[in-house]
Protein backbone atom coordinates (compact mmCIF):
# COMPACT_ATOMS: atom_id res chain seq x y z
CA UNK A 1 0.00 0.00 0.00
CA UNK A 2 1.16 3.53 -0.74
CA UNK A 3 2.40 5.80 2.02
CA UNK A 4 -0.11 8.47 2.99
CA UNK A 5 0.26 11.48 5.28
CA UNK A 6 -2.64 13.16 7.08
CA UNK A 7 -1.40 16.53 8.31
CA UNK A 8 -2.48 19.89 9.70
CA UNK A 9 -5.01 18.26 12.02
CA UNK A 10 -5.81 18.20 15.70
CA UNK A 11 -5.13 14.58 16.58
CA UNK A 12 -6.30 13.08 19.88
CA UNK A 13 -4.27 9.89 20.25
CA UNK A 14 -6.01 8.55 23.43
CA UNK A 15 -2.51 7.67 24.64
CA UNK A 16 -1.68 9.58 27.83
CA UNK A 17 2.07 9.67 27.09
CA UNK A 18 1.61 11.64 23.83
CA UNK A 19 -2.02 12.80 23.96
CA UNK A 20 -1.98 15.15 20.97
CA UNK A 21 -0.36 15.50 17.57
CA UNK A 22 -0.84 17.28 14.25
CA UNK A 23 0.04 14.64 11.66
CA UNK A 24 0.11 10.91 11.13
CA UNK A 25 1.80 8.83 8.44
CA UNK A 26 0.37 5.45 7.43
CA UNK A 27 1.85 2.70 5.26
CA UNK A 28 1.07 -0.99 4.72
CA UNK A 29 -2.20 -0.55 6.66
CA UNK A 30 -0.36 0.56 9.80
CA UNK A 31 0.52 3.83 11.47
CA UNK A 32 4.24 4.40 11.02
CA UNK A 33 4.72 7.87 12.55
CA UNK A 34 2.82 10.41 14.67
CA UNK A 35 3.96 13.93 15.47
CA UNK A 36 3.87 17.56 14.40
CA UNK A 37 3.10 18.50 10.83
CA UNK A 38 6.61 19.81 10.36
CA UNK A 39 8.43 16.71 11.58
CA UNK A 40 6.16 14.20 9.83
CA UNK A 41 6.41 15.97 6.48
CA UNK A 42 10.19 16.29 6.93
CA UNK A 43 10.73 12.66 7.95
CA UNK A 44 8.25 10.84 5.70
CA UNK A 45 7.10 13.28 3.03
CA UNK A 46 9.30 12.22 0.14
CA UNK A 47 8.28 12.95 -3.45
CA UNK A 48 5.23 11.04 -4.60
CA UNK A 49 3.81 10.44 -1.12
CA UNK A 50 0.06 11.06 -0.94
CA UNK A 51 -0.79 13.98 1.38
CA UNK A 52 -4.16 14.93 2.82
CA UNK A 53 -4.54 18.35 4.42
CA UNK A 54 -6.95 17.95 7.34
CA UNK A 55 -7.46 21.73 7.51
CA UNK A 56 -7.70 21.70 11.29
CA UNK A 57 -10.16 18.81 11.55
CA UNK A 58 -10.22 16.66 14.69
CA UNK A 59 -8.83 13.11 14.41
CA UNK A 60 -9.52 10.24 16.80
CA UNK A 61 -8.61 6.55 16.94
CA UNK A 62 -11.09 4.62 14.81
CA UNK A 63 -14.39 4.46 16.69
CA UNK A 64 -15.76 1.02 17.57
CA UNK A 65 -19.30 -0.05 18.40
CA UNK A 66 -18.66 -3.04 20.65
CA UNK A 67 -22.15 -4.53 20.59
CA UNK A 68 -24.71 -4.37 17.81
CA UNK A 69 -26.48 -6.45 15.17
CA UNK A 70 -25.25 -5.05 11.89
CA UNK A 71 -27.58 -7.04 9.66
CA UNK A 72 -30.46 -6.20 12.00
CA UNK A 73 -29.58 -2.53 11.63
CA UNK A 74 -29.63 -2.92 7.86
CA UNK A 75 -33.02 -4.62 8.16
CA UNK A 76 -34.28 -1.72 10.27
CA UNK A 77 -33.25 0.68 7.52
CA UNK A 78 -35.24 -1.52 5.09
CA UNK A 79 -38.34 -2.36 7.17
CA UNK A 80 -41.26 -0.76 9.00
CA UNK A 81 -39.62 1.25 11.78
CA UNK A 82 -41.97 1.84 14.70
CA UNK A 83 -39.52 3.76 16.88
CA UNK A 84 -41.32 7.01 16.06
CA UNK A 85 -44.73 5.76 17.25
CA UNK A 86 -45.65 7.77 20.34
CA UNK A 87 -49.09 6.22 20.86
CA UNK A 88 -50.73 2.89 20.26
CA UNK A 89 -53.05 4.54 17.73
CA UNK A 90 -50.10 5.84 15.67
CA UNK A 91 -48.46 2.39 15.78
CA UNK A 92 -51.64 0.71 14.56
CA UNK A 93 -52.01 3.26 11.74
CA UNK A 94 -48.48 2.49 10.55
CA UNK A 95 -49.18 -1.24 10.63
CA UNK A 96 -52.46 -0.78 8.75
CA UNK A 97 -50.77 1.30 6.04
CA UNK A 98 -48.00 -1.28 5.68
CA UNK A 99 -50.52 -4.15 5.53
CA UNK A 100 -52.38 -2.45 2.67
CA UNK A 101 -49.13 -2.33 0.66
CA UNK A 102 -48.04 -5.86 1.54
CA UNK A 103 -48.72 -8.51 -1.13
CA UNK A 104 -50.93 -11.43 -0.19
CA UNK A 105 -48.95 -14.21 1.47
CA UNK A 106 -46.21 -11.85 2.69
CA UNK A 107 -45.64 -10.84 6.31
CA UNK A 108 -45.96 -7.39 7.86
CA UNK A 109 -42.70 -7.03 9.76
CA UNK A 110 -41.99 -4.11 12.07
CA UNK A 111 -39.29 -3.16 14.54
CA UNK A 112 -38.71 -1.07 17.65
CA UNK A 113 -42.13 -0.39 19.16
CA UNK A 114 -41.93 0.80 22.75
CA UNK A 115 -45.12 1.06 24.78
CA UNK A 116 -43.30 3.12 27.42
CA UNK A 117 -43.44 6.04 24.98
CA UNK A 118 -47.27 5.84 24.81
CA UNK A 119 -49.56 7.96 27.05
CA UNK A 120 -50.91 4.64 28.35
CA UNK A 121 -48.01 2.17 28.38
CA UNK A 122 -49.94 -0.74 26.90
CA UNK A 123 -48.56 -2.95 24.10
CA UNK A 124 -50.60 -3.77 21.00
CA UNK A 125 -52.94 -6.73 21.42
CA UNK A 126 -53.81 -9.65 19.17
CA UNK A 127 -57.31 -8.24 18.60
CA UNK A 128 -55.99 -4.79 17.69
CA UNK A 129 -53.51 -6.21 15.19
CA UNK A 130 -56.26 -8.45 13.75
CA UNK A 131 -58.38 -5.34 13.17
CA UNK A 132 -55.70 -3.55 11.12
CA UNK A 133 -54.33 -6.65 9.36
CA UNK A 134 -56.84 -9.51 9.25
CA UNK A 135 -55.31 -11.29 6.23
CA UNK A 136 -51.55 -10.66 6.46
CA UNK A 137 -49.49 -12.20 9.27
CA UNK A 138 -47.99 -9.52 11.53
CA UNK A 139 -44.80 -9.80 13.57
CA UNK A 140 -43.69 -6.66 15.40
CA UNK A 141 -40.47 -6.79 17.41
CA UNK A 142 -40.25 -4.64 20.53
CA UNK A 143 -37.32 -2.24 20.90
CA UNK A 144 -35.59 -4.65 23.32
CA UNK A 145 -35.87 -7.54 20.80
CA UNK A 146 -37.02 -9.83 23.62
CA UNK A 147 -40.77 -9.40 23.02
CA UNK A 148 -42.87 -9.64 19.85
CA UNK A 149 -46.48 -8.73 19.11
CA UNK A 150 -48.37 -10.89 16.59
CA UNK A 151 -51.85 -11.26 15.13
CA UNK A 152 -54.04 -14.32 14.65
CA UNK A 153 -52.86 -14.89 11.07
CA UNK A 154 -49.26 -15.07 12.29
CA UNK A 155 -50.26 -17.60 14.95
CA UNK A 156 -52.04 -19.67 12.31
CA UNK A 157 -49.05 -19.68 9.95
CA UNK A 158 -46.66 -20.46 12.82
CA UNK A 159 -48.84 -23.29 14.12
CA UNK A 160 -49.27 -21.67 17.53
CA UNK A 161 -52.61 -21.86 19.34
CA UNK A 162 -54.17 -21.62 22.79
CA UNK A 163 -53.14 -25.24 23.38
CA UNK A 164 -49.47 -24.66 22.56
CA UNK A 165 -47.41 -25.04 25.74
CA UNK A 166 -44.82 -22.46 26.74
CA UNK A 167 -41.25 -23.46 25.88
CA UNK A 168 -38.86 -23.65 28.84
CA UNK A 169 -36.93 -20.62 27.53
CA UNK A 170 -39.88 -18.38 26.68
CA UNK A 171 -43.53 -17.59 27.26
CA UNK A 172 -46.70 -17.03 25.23
CA UNK A 173 -48.70 -14.07 26.51
CA UNK A 174 -52.24 -14.95 27.60
CA UNK A 175 -55.31 -13.16 29.00
CA UNK A 176 -57.08 -14.13 32.21
CA UNK A 177 -58.99 -16.84 30.32
CA UNK A 178 -55.86 -18.49 28.94
CA UNK A 179 -56.34 -17.18 25.39
CA UNK A 180 -53.36 -15.84 23.45
CA UNK A 181 -53.08 -12.05 23.80
CA UNK A 182 -50.55 -11.54 21.00
CA UNK A 183 -47.40 -11.04 23.08
CA UNK A 184 -44.51 -13.45 22.61
CA UNK A 185 -41.63 -13.49 25.10
CA UNK A 186 -38.04 -14.62 24.50
CA UNK A 187 -37.65 -17.90 22.57
CA UNK A 188 -41.36 -18.54 22.32
CA UNK A 189 -40.83 -16.51 19.13
CA UNK A 190 -39.02 -19.43 17.47
CA UNK A 191 -42.08 -20.89 15.61
CA UNK A 192 -42.87 -17.43 14.22
CA UNK A 193 -39.32 -16.76 13.08
CA UNK A 194 -39.14 -20.23 11.54
CA UNK A 195 -42.34 -19.51 9.60
CA UNK A 196 -40.92 -16.39 7.93
CA UNK A 197 -39.99 -16.80 4.26
CA UNK A 198 -36.27 -17.48 3.92
CA UNK A 199 -34.16 -14.49 2.90
CA UNK A 200 -31.99 -14.85 -0.16
CA UNK A 201 -28.23 -14.44 0.12
CA UNK A 202 -28.46 -11.23 -1.90
CA UNK A 203 -31.09 -9.83 0.48
CA UNK A 204 -28.99 -10.67 3.54
CA UNK A 205 -25.86 -9.23 1.97
CA UNK A 206 -27.83 -6.10 1.13
CA UNK A 207 -28.85 -5.69 4.78
CA UNK A 208 -25.25 -6.06 5.94
CA UNK A 209 -23.98 -3.70 3.25
CA UNK A 210 -26.57 -1.07 4.15
CA UNK A 211 -25.70 -1.34 7.83
CA UNK A 212 -21.97 -1.07 7.06
CA UNK A 213 -22.44 2.01 4.90
CA UNK A 214 -24.36 3.73 7.69
CA UNK A 215 -21.69 2.78 10.24
CA UNK A 216 -18.88 4.21 8.14
CA UNK A 217 -20.80 7.44 7.58
CA UNK A 218 -20.95 7.92 11.35
CA UNK A 219 -17.20 7.51 11.84
CA UNK A 220 -17.20 3.87 12.91
CA UNK A 221 -14.25 1.80 11.73
CA UNK A 222 -15.09 -1.45 13.55
CA UNK A 223 -18.22 -3.13 14.87
CA UNK A 224 -18.68 -6.15 17.12
CA UNK A 225 -21.75 -7.84 15.73
CA UNK A 226 -24.05 -10.76 16.52
CA UNK A 227 -25.51 -11.84 13.17
CA UNK A 228 -25.53 -15.64 13.04
CA UNK A 229 -29.23 -15.87 13.85
CA UNK A 230 -30.00 -13.59 10.92
CA UNK A 231 -27.60 -15.38 8.56
CA UNK A 232 -28.75 -18.87 9.54
CA UNK A 233 -25.37 -20.60 9.20
CA UNK A 234 -21.64 -19.98 9.53
CA UNK A 235 -21.12 -20.51 5.79
CA UNK A 236 -23.83 -18.00 4.93
CA UNK A 237 -22.42 -15.45 7.37
CA UNK A 238 -18.99 -15.73 5.76
CA UNK A 239 -20.48 -15.49 2.26
CA UNK A 240 -22.31 -12.32 3.26
CA UNK A 241 -19.37 -10.54 4.82
CA UNK A 242 -16.67 -11.77 2.47
CA UNK A 243 -18.90 -10.70 -0.40
CA UNK A 244 -19.07 -7.07 0.51
CA UNK A 245 -15.44 -6.93 1.64
CA UNK A 246 -14.51 -8.14 -1.85
CA UNK A 247 -16.73 -5.39 -3.25
CA UNK A 248 -14.60 -2.83 -1.41
CA UNK A 249 -16.58 -2.08 1.76
CA UNK A 250 -13.89 -1.29 4.35
CA UNK A 251 -15.33 -1.93 7.80
CA UNK A 252 -13.82 -4.25 10.38
CA UNK A 253 -16.26 -6.77 11.85
CA UNK A 254 -15.74 -8.80 15.01
CA UNK A 255 -18.31 -11.60 15.23
CA UNK A 256 -19.84 -13.30 18.24
CA UNK A 257 -20.84 -16.95 17.71
CA UNK A 258 -24.36 -17.64 18.99
CA UNK A 259 -24.09 -20.88 20.99
CA UNK A 260 -26.46 -23.06 18.89
CA UNK A 261 -23.98 -22.61 16.02
CA UNK A 262 -20.90 -23.66 18.02
CA UNK A 263 -20.74 -27.21 16.66
CA UNK A 264 -21.12 -25.92 13.11
CA UNK A 265 -18.42 -23.34 13.81
CA UNK A 266 -16.00 -25.99 15.10
CA UNK A 267 -16.74 -28.42 12.28
CA UNK A 268 -15.75 -25.69 9.84
CA UNK A 269 -12.35 -25.58 11.54
CA UNK A 270 -12.75 -22.19 13.22
CA UNK A 271 -11.87 -21.09 16.74
CA UNK A 272 -12.03 -17.84 18.67
CA UNK A 273 -9.64 -15.19 17.38
CA UNK A 274 -9.52 -16.66 13.87
CA UNK A 275 -10.05 -14.47 10.85
CA UNK A 276 -8.33 -11.64 9.04
CA UNK A 277 -8.16 -7.86 9.45
CA UNK A 278 -11.72 -7.49 8.14
CA UNK A 279 -13.63 -10.48 9.56
CA UNK A 280 -12.67 -11.93 12.93
CA UNK A 281 -14.47 -14.33 15.26
CA UNK A 282 -14.60 -13.74 19.00
CA UNK A 283 -16.57 -15.24 21.87
CA UNK A 284 -19.56 -17.59 22.10
CA UNK A 285 -22.79 -15.63 22.70
CA UNK A 286 -25.13 -16.97 25.39
CA UNK A 287 -28.29 -15.48 26.94
CA UNK A 288 -28.76 -15.59 30.72
CA UNK A 289 -31.95 -13.52 30.85
CA UNK A 290 -34.17 -11.14 28.89
CA UNK A 291 -34.94 -7.41 29.13
CA UNK A 292 -36.25 -4.92 31.67
CA UNK A 293 -38.74 -3.62 29.10
CA UNK A 294 -40.33 -7.05 28.81
CA UNK A 295 -39.92 -7.80 32.56
CA UNK A 296 -37.83 -10.82 31.58
CA UNK A 297 -34.52 -9.54 32.98
CA UNK A 298 -33.80 -11.77 35.98
CA UNK A 299 -33.74 -9.84 39.27
CA UNK A 300 -32.88 -10.89 42.80
CA UNK A 301 -36.12 -9.29 44.00
CA UNK A 302 -39.64 -9.01 42.53
CA UNK A 303 -40.40 -6.27 40.02
CA UNK A 304 -41.82 -3.20 41.73
CA UNK A 305 -44.63 -2.86 39.18
CA UNK A 306 -45.35 -6.61 38.99
CA UNK A 307 -44.47 -8.38 42.26
CA UNK A 308 -45.58 -11.71 40.79
CA UNK A 309 -42.37 -12.01 38.76
CA UNK A 310 -38.62 -11.66 39.14
CA UNK A 311 -38.00 -12.19 35.41
CA UNK A 312 -37.01 -15.15 33.29
CA UNK A 313 -33.87 -17.29 33.25
CA UNK A 314 -33.22 -18.35 29.66
CA UNK A 315 -31.17 -21.29 30.97
CA UNK A 316 -31.10 -23.04 34.30
CA UNK A 317 -27.91 -22.69 36.34
CA UNK A 318 -26.85 -26.19 35.22
CA UNK A 319 -27.67 -25.48 31.55
CA UNK A 320 -25.79 -22.17 31.65
CA UNK A 321 -22.70 -23.88 33.02
CA UNK A 322 -22.95 -26.58 30.36
CA UNK A 323 -23.08 -23.92 27.62
CA UNK A 324 -19.95 -22.29 29.03
CA UNK A 325 -18.14 -25.62 29.34
CA UNK A 326 -18.93 -26.36 25.69
CA UNK A 327 -17.31 -23.05 24.75
CA UNK A 328 -14.30 -23.82 26.93
CA UNK A 329 -13.92 -27.21 25.25
CA UNK A 330 -13.68 -25.31 21.96
CA UNK A 331 -11.01 -23.04 23.48
CA UNK A 332 -13.32 -20.02 23.32
CA UNK A 333 -14.34 -17.11 25.51
CA UNK A 334 -18.00 -16.44 26.25
CA UNK A 335 -20.09 -13.28 25.89
CA UNK A 336 -23.15 -13.61 28.11
CA UNK A 337 -26.22 -11.39 27.87
CA UNK A 338 -26.97 -10.43 31.48
CA UNK A 339 -29.21 -7.51 32.45
CA UNK A 340 -30.69 -8.29 35.88
CA UNK A 341 -28.58 -8.68 39.01
CA UNK A 342 -29.72 -12.28 39.61
CA UNK A 343 -28.62 -13.13 36.07
CA UNK A 344 -25.25 -11.51 36.81
CA UNK A 345 -24.96 -13.63 39.98
CA UNK A 346 -25.45 -16.79 37.94
CA UNK A 347 -22.98 -15.70 35.27
CA UNK A 348 -20.28 -14.81 37.81
CA UNK A 349 -20.63 -18.13 39.60
CA UNK A 350 -20.45 -20.06 36.33
CA UNK A 351 -17.36 -18.14 35.19
CA UNK A 352 -15.69 -18.90 38.51
CA UNK A 353 -16.44 -22.58 37.99
CA UNK A 354 -15.24 -22.59 34.36
CA UNK A 355 -11.80 -20.93 34.00
CA UNK A 356 -11.16 -19.21 30.66
CA UNK A 357 -9.66 -21.11 27.75
CA UNK A 358 -8.83 -18.18 25.48
CA UNK A 359 -6.69 -15.04 25.42
CA UNK A 360 -9.86 -13.17 24.38
CA UNK A 361 -11.61 -11.88 27.51
CA UNK A 362 -15.01 -13.17 28.53
CA UNK A 363 -17.75 -10.57 28.31
CA UNK A 364 -20.79 -9.67 30.31
CA UNK A 365 -23.15 -7.99 27.84
CA UNK A 366 -25.26 -5.05 29.08
CA UNK A 367 -24.72 -5.31 32.87
CA UNK A 368 -27.57 -2.89 33.52
CA UNK A 369 -28.03 -3.87 37.16
CA UNK A 370 -24.76 -4.73 38.89
CA UNK A 371 -24.44 -4.56 42.67
CA UNK A 372 -21.20 -3.42 44.29
CA UNK A 373 -20.44 -6.94 45.54
CA UNK A 374 -20.79 -8.22 41.97
CA UNK A 375 -18.46 -5.55 40.61
CA UNK A 376 -15.84 -6.57 43.18
CA UNK A 377 -16.08 -10.13 41.94
CA UNK A 378 -15.85 -9.05 38.29
CA UNK A 379 -12.60 -7.25 39.13
CA UNK A 380 -11.08 -10.60 40.04
CA UNK A 381 -12.13 -12.27 36.78
CA UNK A 382 -10.79 -11.82 33.21
CA UNK A 383 -14.10 -10.28 32.18
CA UNK A 384 -14.97 -7.16 30.20
CA UNK A 385 -18.40 -5.51 30.19
CA UNK A 386 -20.23 -4.24 27.11
CA UNK A 387 -22.42 -1.24 28.01
CA UNK A 388 -24.87 0.79 25.94
CA UNK A 389 -25.01 4.37 27.27
CA UNK A 390 -28.10 5.20 25.18
CA UNK A 391 -30.15 2.79 27.30
CA UNK A 392 -30.36 5.62 29.85
CA UNK A 393 -32.23 7.70 27.28
CA UNK A 394 -34.69 4.92 26.42
CA UNK A 395 -35.24 3.41 29.86
CA UNK A 396 -35.48 6.33 32.26
CA UNK A 397 -37.64 7.35 34.05
CA UNK A 398 -39.91 4.30 33.66
CA UNK A 399 -37.21 1.85 34.72
CA UNK A 400 -37.27 3.35 38.22
CA UNK A 401 -40.92 2.38 38.54
CA UNK A 402 -40.08 -1.14 37.40
CA UNK A 403 -37.03 -1.88 39.51
CA UNK A 404 -37.35 -2.51 43.26
CA UNK A 405 -36.14 0.55 45.15
CA UNK A 406 -33.17 -1.23 46.73
CA UNK A 407 -31.72 -1.77 43.22
CA UNK A 408 -32.08 1.82 42.00
CA UNK A 409 -28.55 2.90 42.91
CA UNK A 410 -27.10 -0.08 41.03
CA UNK A 411 -28.97 0.61 37.79
CA UNK A 412 -26.80 1.66 34.85
CA UNK A 413 -24.06 2.62 37.35
CA UNK A 414 -21.34 2.67 34.75
CA UNK A 415 -19.05 5.23 36.35
CA UNK A 416 -18.82 2.98 39.40
CA UNK A 417 -18.08 0.03 37.11
CA UNK A 418 -15.37 1.87 35.15
CA UNK A 419 -13.69 3.30 38.24
CA UNK A 420 -13.47 -0.22 39.69
CA UNK A 421 -11.03 -1.14 36.91
CA UNK A 422 -13.22 -3.58 34.97
CA UNK A 423 -12.51 -3.18 31.20
CA UNK A 424 -15.57 -1.57 29.64
CA UNK A 425 -16.48 -0.89 26.00
CA UNK A 426 -19.34 1.15 24.58
CA UNK A 427 -21.88 0.21 21.94
CA UNK A 428 -25.36 0.93 20.69
CA UNK A 429 -27.05 -2.48 20.45
CA UNK A 430 -28.39 -1.18 17.11
CA UNK A 431 -31.04 -1.60 15.82
CA UNK A 432 -32.35 -1.30 19.39
CA UNK A 433 -30.70 2.12 19.84
CA UNK A 434 -29.42 4.59 17.24
CA UNK A 435 -26.13 3.55 15.68
CA UNK A 436 -24.51 7.01 15.96
CA UNK A 437 -21.63 6.73 18.49
CA UNK A 438 -21.85 10.45 19.25
CA UNK A 439 -25.33 9.89 20.69
CA UNK A 440 -23.83 7.17 22.87
CA UNK A 441 -21.08 9.51 24.07
CA UNK A 442 -23.65 12.26 24.72
CA UNK A 443 -25.77 9.87 26.80
CA UNK A 444 -22.73 8.75 28.80
CA UNK A 445 -21.79 12.37 29.57
CA UNK A 446 -25.27 13.74 30.29
CA UNK A 447 -27.41 10.74 31.41
CA UNK A 448 -30.38 12.26 29.60
CA UNK A 449 -31.91 12.63 26.15
CA UNK A 450 -30.65 15.42 23.86
CA UNK A 451 -34.01 17.20 24.16
CA UNK A 452 -33.89 17.54 27.96
CA UNK A 453 -31.82 20.73 28.18
CA UNK A 454 -31.26 21.78 31.77
CA UNK A 455 -32.05 18.35 33.16
CA UNK A 456 -29.30 17.17 35.56
CA UNK A 457 -29.48 13.66 34.15
CA UNK A 458 -30.74 10.46 35.70
CA UNK A 459 -28.45 9.36 38.54
CA UNK A 460 -26.17 12.32 37.70
CA UNK A 461 -23.43 10.99 39.98
CA UNK A 462 -22.85 8.35 37.26
CA UNK A 463 -22.11 10.87 34.48
CA UNK A 464 -18.81 10.28 32.68
CA UNK A 465 -16.26 12.86 31.58
CA UNK A 466 -16.04 13.41 27.79
CA UNK A 467 -12.64 11.70 27.74
CA UNK A 468 -13.88 8.60 29.59
CA UNK A 469 -16.96 8.43 27.38
CA UNK A 470 -14.86 8.69 24.20
CA UNK A 471 -12.53 6.00 25.54
CA UNK A 472 -15.49 3.58 25.66
CA UNK A 473 -15.77 3.81 21.89
CA UNK A 474 -12.03 3.75 21.13
CA UNK A 475 -9.67 1.81 23.38
CA UNK A 476 -12.58 0.23 25.26
CA UNK A 477 -13.92 -1.34 22.08
CA UNK A 478 -10.50 -2.82 21.36
CA UNK A 479 -9.97 -4.13 24.89
CA UNK A 480 -13.25 -6.06 25.01
CA UNK A 481 -12.18 -7.98 21.88
CA UNK A 482 -8.65 -8.60 23.13
CA UNK A 483 -7.31 -6.32 20.38
CA UNK A 484 -5.87 -3.40 22.36
CA UNK A 485 -2.46 -4.12 20.86
CA UNK A 486 -3.83 -3.47 17.38
CA UNK A 487 -6.45 -0.75 17.73
CA UNK A 488 -7.88 1.89 20.05
CA UNK A 489 -5.08 4.50 20.12
CA UNK A 490 -3.12 6.40 17.48
CA UNK A 491 0.37 5.00 17.89
CA UNK A 492 3.03 3.63 15.52
CA UNK A 493 2.46 -0.06 14.80
CA UNK A 494 -1.30 0.01 15.23
CA UNK A 495 -3.84 -0.36 12.45
CA UNK A 496 -4.33 2.84 10.47
CA UNK A 497 -7.93 3.44 11.62
CA UNK A 498 -8.95 7.09 12.01
CA UNK A 499 -12.27 8.83 12.64
CA UNK A 500 -12.19 12.45 11.51
CA UNK A 501 -14.76 15.05 12.65
CA UNK A 502 -15.38 18.72 12.15
CA UNK A 503 -15.21 19.60 15.85
CA UNK A 504 -13.83 18.59 19.22
CA UNK A 505 -15.63 15.55 20.68
CA UNK A 506 -14.04 16.42 24.05
CA UNK A 507 -15.73 19.84 24.20
CA UNK A 508 -17.01 20.30 27.78
CA UNK A 509 -20.33 21.47 26.33
CA UNK A 510 -22.20 18.24 25.46
CA UNK A 511 -24.45 19.99 22.93
CA UNK A 512 -21.41 20.19 20.65
CA UNK A 513 -21.64 16.42 20.16
CA UNK A 514 -25.09 16.81 18.65
CA UNK A 515 -23.75 19.23 16.05
CA UNK A 516 -20.57 17.30 15.16
CA UNK A 517 -20.28 15.80 11.68
CA UNK A 518 -18.03 13.03 10.46
CA UNK A 519 -15.79 14.25 7.64
CA UNK A 520 -13.80 11.13 6.81
CA UNK A 521 -13.47 7.53 7.99
CA UNK A 522 -10.11 5.83 7.41
CA UNK A 523 -9.88 2.06 7.85
CA UNK A 524 -6.68 0.06 7.33
CA UNK A 525 -5.16 3.15 5.77
CA UNK A 526 -7.95 3.37 3.18
CA UNK A 527 -10.39 6.26 2.96
CA UNK A 528 -13.51 4.18 3.50
CA UNK A 529 -15.96 7.10 3.59
CA UNK A 530 -15.86 10.85 3.22
CA UNK A 531 -18.48 13.57 3.38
Amino acid sequence: MERRIFYNGRIITMDRRTPQAEAVCVEDHRIVAVGSTEEILLQTGRAGVSRIDLEGAFVYPGLTDNHLHLMGHGMKLSMLDLSGATSKASLLRKVEECARMTPEGKWVLGLNWNENRFPLPEPPTLAELDAVSPDRPVLLTRVCHHVQAVNSKACQVAGVSRDTPDPKDGKLGRDVHGNLNGLIFENASRPFLDALPARTLDELRGFARKGAADALSKGLTCVHTDDLRSAGSVDTLLAIYRGWVEEGTALRTHHLVYHPFLDQFREAGWKGGDGDPWIRFGAVKIFADGSLGGRTALLSRPYADDPATRGLAVHSRVELEERVRQARAAGMAVAIHSIGDEAADRVIQVLKACPPGSTIPDRLIHGQVLREDQIRQLCRLPVAVDIQPRFVVSDFPWVRERLPEELHRYAYAWKTLIESGVPVGGGSDAPIEPLDPLLGIHAAVTRRSPEMNGHPGYSPEQRLTPYTALRLFTLGGAQTAGEAGERGTILPGKFADLSIFDRDLLDPEPASLLEAKALMTVVNGQIAWWA
